[in-house]
């Protein structure tokens, strides 16, 4: 004798068919393959969403890198000016790293940093760009 959750029925030797159970197993197994179909979907959704917010995170992170980078530069262009040295040797006062060659540009932390200062008179503009990964800030001060 099967059992089955609703109905019992005998099974004879001559009886050739499916007991009345064997459909039930069959929408059972269906219903827990959606259900596993759906967990690995949130699951890989979760994934998804959290690479997304990584990637978001570090891009930030580099923009304000590469914003005090600049920052930086500007300030180390006005003491140059300040000192009247040439302190890294690029043979421009207020210019830092102004010599078209990116290799040899100041890193601060992970970012890099050049200056270019253009005099017009008694005043000099300063155009400072920091760069952190993909990221670029740029930075502007006159100085009278």
């Amino acid at each position: 004798m099967e059992r089955c959750l609703y109905a019992q029925t005998r099974r004879t030797p001559r009886s050739r068919g499916h007991s009345p159970c064997a459909s039930r197993r069959g929408t059972i197994m269906v219903v827990v393959l959606v259900m596993l179909l759906i967990v690995e979907l949130i699951v890989v959704s979760i994934v998804i969403g959290g690479a997304r917010d990584h990637d978001l995170t570090v891009r930030r992170m580099q923009s304000v890198e590469s914003f005090y980078a600049s920052e930086a530069g500007i300030n180390m262009a006005i003491r140059e000016i300040v000192e009247g040295a040439d302190e890294d040797g690029d043979t421009k006062i207020g210019g830092i790293s102004d010599d078209g060659n990116a290799a040899n540009d100041p890193t601060l932390g992970n970012a890099q940093v050049f200056v270019i200062a253009v005099t017009v008179g008694a005043d000099t503009t300063l155009t400072s760009e920091g760069r952190s990964g993909e990221t670029k800030r740029t930075a502007r001060a006159i100085v009278r």
